[in-house]
């Protein structure tokens, strides 16, 4: 198998024709996703790991510096990316703020994304979510480990809670752009959820089938995982599914 790097931690597998890309996690990598990757290619599938902007790095202020409007452009570069490799046609998925992007790539690119989803997103704007007290242990711990003293550490956590709260709005607005927009989703859609997800209302996802008024929807539970499903304990249960699912898609 051959392995091609694109731009730093952004990793591609090459495989056929058939391209599928799945977007990592608000402060997370192509880690979260490395695994399920490997599987989709191990199968045959091309597939591309993008690193969000602001992302993969020790500092926890990169990610408050970028924000929607460039990860879409990650997005765009991601499925050009795809092309310029020969894939025709393409299946995009994304864990937890990566589904929402995977959701918007559907909208947007509908004659060449043939399917696609969300797994464990926060797609619902009006949700209540964990992902603030989130954000906040993992720069405290990143701040941490750089050996920040106490007062420079006090100062930067300060700095980062008022950027966070704009960041946040930002993602609310994008998010509430994207989710108003499912009805125009006509692709076969796969929604992944983890019952024991305690950073999004796990029930949330039957608010999404109910607005992918116009797609053929799949909701995938898995009683026993939480929030990063890719990683859990049903992780090779949801390779499984999703093999599953991409194999019954329309590939030409």
């Amino acid at each position: 198998m051959k392995i091609n790097q694109v731009a730093p931690e952004t990793t591609f597998f090459e495989g056929d024709s058939r391209g599928i890309i799945i977007f990592h996690a608000y402060t997370g990598s192509p880690n979260d996703v490395r695994s399920l990757g490997r599987s989709l290619n191990n199968q045959g599938y091309s597939v591309l790991l993008p690193l969000f902007a602001g992302h993969g790095t020790t500092r926890p202020e990169d990610i408050l510096a970028t924000g929607p409007a460039l990860w879409q452009k990650d997005l765009e570069r991601s499925v050009r990316v795809m092309i310029d490799h020969g894939c025709s046609q393409l299946a995009v998925f994304g864990l937890s703020l990566g589904g929402i992007f995977a959701m918007k790539a559907l909208e947007t690119y509908p004659e060449l994304i043939i399917g696609g989803g969300p797994l464990c997103s926060p797609i619902v704007p009006e949700s209540k979510t964990n992902i603030v007290p989130s954000f906040k242990f993992f720069a405290k711990k990143l701040i941490e480990e750089s050996g920040a003293n106490d007062l420079e550490k006090r100062q930067r956590l300060s700095d980062i809670e008022l950027s966070l709260t704009e960041q946040l709005s930002e993602i609310k607005e994008f998010t509430t752009l994207v989710f108003d927009q499912l009805a125009t989703v006509t692709q076969p859609t796969l929604l992944v959820q983890a019952g024991k997800d305690q950073m999004i209302d796990p029930q949330d996802v039957y608010l999404m089938e109910k607005a992918l008024v116009n797609s053929l929807t799949q909701v995938k539970w898995y009683p026993e995982s939480g929030h990063v499903i890719t990683i859990g304990p049903a992780r090779q249960q949801l390779q499984t599914d999703v093999l599953t699912y991409l194999n019954g898609l329309p590939w030409k």
